[in-house]
């Protein structure tokens, strides 16, 4: 299009005129730099797939992979209890126990994912009702969903992860739902999560300000897979002071910029998760922060 031509759109037709300081428009032009984005963009579409908000497809396995090697800072768990960072971290540990005196499971709304309210109340067919906050009224739709406390360890120490039913999912392989026996005694386990007793698994877990000042003991996991040549290859990564050391002519040079992880300590206190259910679908992943301990 030559300079001093004008587009004009009214109603979805479009027309074109001589004018004078207009913008030079060129549509599908044959440049290097679009040319090599788009030979840089993979063949499988699925890696550019993100089903929600927070967690990657199933099957974007670079994306997974990134998050665990790439993305976040490795951490063992006393690190993790130490950290006066916000933030997210990756950390390979064994399932020891799930806590069932806190119950595995809670029930939530269908329709909004938010955990409802036992009444007293029963429907026409004598089956009993929840309460929904967000729908604001008393109905039957309510489903089955995880909410494991999990007692990890590894070798440095001992924590308690928080998974939520979306990544306990991924390591139990079975919907909460499917698991789930109303006439069963709630603080039995069902099979298919004691069988993650004594299993490692990578898990991405976030550290925030109430894990920080202690009003908080147990560490959400935003990601977790039991893939097992991943969690082979991050068991033999080499240790951090290890990689320090190999960069010391950097350190030195002043070309590398590392910054410190300053520690406090704490104690855990009581938990304070009673919202957390309405609040595991995190959307924006969050930024490393220092938070001080009160």
């Amino acid at each position: 299009m030559a300079m001093g031509t004008r587009i004009h759109a009214q109603v979805g037709a479009y027309s074109i005129s001589s004018g004078y300081n207009s913008t030079h428009i060129m549509l599908n032009p044959a440049l290097d730099l679009i040319d090599n984005f788009k030979a840089s963009l993979p063949n499988d579409s699925l890696a550019l797939t993100n089903n929600d908000s927070s967690q990657w497809s199933v099957g974007s396995a670079t994306s997974v992979r990134a998050r665990f090697f790439v993305t976040n800072e490795r951490l063992t768990i006393r690190e993790i209890i130490d950290s006066d960072l916000v933030g997210t971290f990756v950390t390979l540990v064994t399932i020891e126990s799930i806590d069932a005196d806190r119950g595995w499971q809670y029930l939530s709304c269908k329709y909004h994912n938010k955990k409802v309210m036992p009444t007293t109340n029963v429907d026409a067919d004598n089956r009993p009702l929840f309460f929904c906050t967000t729908c604001d009224k008393e109905h039957i739709d309510v489903i089955s969903r995880f909410k494991l406390i999990a007692n990890v360890k590894d070798d440095s120490g001992e924590a308690k992860f928080l998974l939520f039913d979306t990544n306990a999912q991924l390591i139990v392989r079975h919907p909460a739902a499917e698991l789930y026996d109303e006439d069963e005694d709630p603080d039995i386990l069902p099979e298919a999560v004691r069988d993650l007793f004594g299993k490692k698994f990578l898990f991405e877990i976030s550290v925030d300000a109430d894990n920080i000042k202690g009003k908080a003991s147990q560490y959400v996991v935003r990601l977790a897979t039991e893939d097992r040549e991943m969690i082979e290859e991050f068991a033999a990564l080499p240790p951090k002071s290890v990689l320090m050391l190999q960069n010391s002519d950097d350190i030195s040079s002043g070309s590398v910029d590392f910054s410190m992880t300053l520690l406090s300590k704490r104690k855990s206190q009581e938990d304070h998760d009673i919202n957390l259910e309405d609040q595991h679908s995190v959307s924006n992943k969050p930024s490393q922060k220092k938070i001080k301990g009160e």
